[in-house]
């Protein structure tokens, strides 16, 4: 998932170069416990489920809300004398987390310790467990900052310590509080934020905002003429790229048939199937039939973001991923309204800043596609503009990161 995109690129190509040993961890691979292993799996099989079969709802009602308003404190209560165990043992100088639900247990650690500990923030909207006062948190855009600083410190989730020396009586206090604040004040203790708004700072937590990062390969100079000649995609073609991650899935072919009720002239298609077999088969299939439009199908490819650059629009589910990656391919994005809580920000970032268009339902759909094919350079020169206060290379970025994390 993203969290495990963010670790490989800070360890591969962020600090490789600045002699330090880097190791990488999953949080069951910390706890080392088979029960947490077995949770872990089917949460995220579930997540990947839903996803798929473009079940939103199920998937930001069970898995971003339920688990973090119940079971999150439980998991905390429950693994943080392990977590602190297996810390021990690894004895890290500087600790980075890119995950979600683990930096109230990692804080706690660095701060017995007094190691450097970093949250980075592979989103743009955030929820209760990525806001922590014993962290410095990295972030691409200053209204993540903003949403991290709206919560207020004072109450039981971040006011009260959590430790591997805790008592079993504290632990059961801390969870009744928790439950307490955010289930039964649910309505005036909100565990998530997004970033459609300007919030007021009720907490001093320490943040970096460091623009867009991706793999180095996204940030390389691409020439879309040149890539559209080598593919044979003629100069004069609307090309729409589907993307979905990984997925694949029903998201898009969902999609497909909301693009093939329309009269485009000279369009072409192509669809990023990702891992899904079933779907790059289902589209080379109706690729080889008669269409009024050009078909391509792509299954996981190393080079995405070329294709990312060689089209007019990229429509896709939304995610702050494929936001950074279409800003740095300079193309606009199309996305769907119905998005996660988690994904919600990408969405309000896209309309703040008019990167692309979102849509609600098919008759909107066509007018944001028209829109955005008829106006591409107004929204090349609004992504243009957002670029233009972050570094523009990978270079860059390197250099600023590893001032960040390794000052001290």
């Amino acid at each position: 998932m993203g969290h495990e995109v963010m670790a490989n690129i800070l360890a591969e190509q962020i600090l490789q170069d600045a002699n330090l040993e880097t190791s990488r961890y999953t949080i069951t691979e910390l706890l080392q416990d088979p029960l947490s292993e077995f949770l872990t799996k089917t949460w995220v099989s579930a997540w990947n489920f839903c996803i798929s079969h473009n079940l939103i709802w199920l998937a930001d009602g069970l898995i971003n809300y339920l688990m973090r308003l119940i079971l999150l404190p439980i998991g905390e209560v429950s693994a943080v004398a392990a977590m602190h165990q297996a810390l021990d043992y690894i004895a890290p100088d500087i600790l980075i987390c890119t995950a979600d639900t683990a930096g109230k247990c990692l804080g706690s650690w660095a701060k017995e310790k007094q190691v450097p500990f970093f949250l980075f923030v592979t989103d743009l909207s955030i929820f209760i467990d990525l806001a922590s006062p014993d962290a410095i948190h990295i972030c691409y855009f200053p209204e993540t900052a903003n949403a991290i600083q709206s919560f207020p410190f004072q109450l039981t989730y971040w006011s009260q310590k959590l430790t591997r020396h805790t008592q079993i009586s504290e632990q059961i206090k801390f969870i009744a509080k928790y439950l307490y604040d955010f289930v039964l004040c649910y309505p005036k203790n909100r565990i998530y934020r997004s970033i459609n708004q300007d919030y007021q700072p009720q907490n001093q937590a320490q943040f970096h905002v460091i623009g867009p990062l991706r793999e180095a390969k996204h940030f390389t100079s691409r020439d879309k003429t040149a890539i559209r000649e080598r593919w044979q995609l003629s100069p004069t073609d609307s090309c729409i790229l589907i993307a979905s991650g990984s997925f694949g899935g029903k998201f898009c072919t969902k999609y497909l048939k909301y693009l093939d009720r329309l009269a485009l002239k000279s369009l072409v298609i192509i669809v990023a199937c990702g891992r899904d077999e079933t779907l790059t088969i289902k589209i080379k299939n109706m690729a080889r039939q008669k269409q009024n439009y050009r078909l391509l199908a792509l299954d996981f490819v190393d080079n995405l973001h070329e294709w990312m650059s060689a089209v007019d629009v990229i429509l896709a589910r939304p995610s702050a991923g494929v936001l950074l990656e279409s800003l740095l391919a300079h193309t606009p994005l199309l996305l769907p309204r119905l998005a996660t809580a988690n994904d919600r920000g990408a969405i309000n970032f896209i309309e703040k800043y008019q990167l692309g268009e979102c849509f609600q339902n098919q008759h909107d759909f066509q007018l944001k596609l028209n829109l955005l094919l008829e106006q591409k350079e107004f929204y090349q020169q609004r992504i243009n503009e957002l670029l233009k206060h972050y570094p523009s290379t990978f270079e860059q970025q390197r250099e600023r990161l590893q001032k960040i994390l390794l000052k001290r």
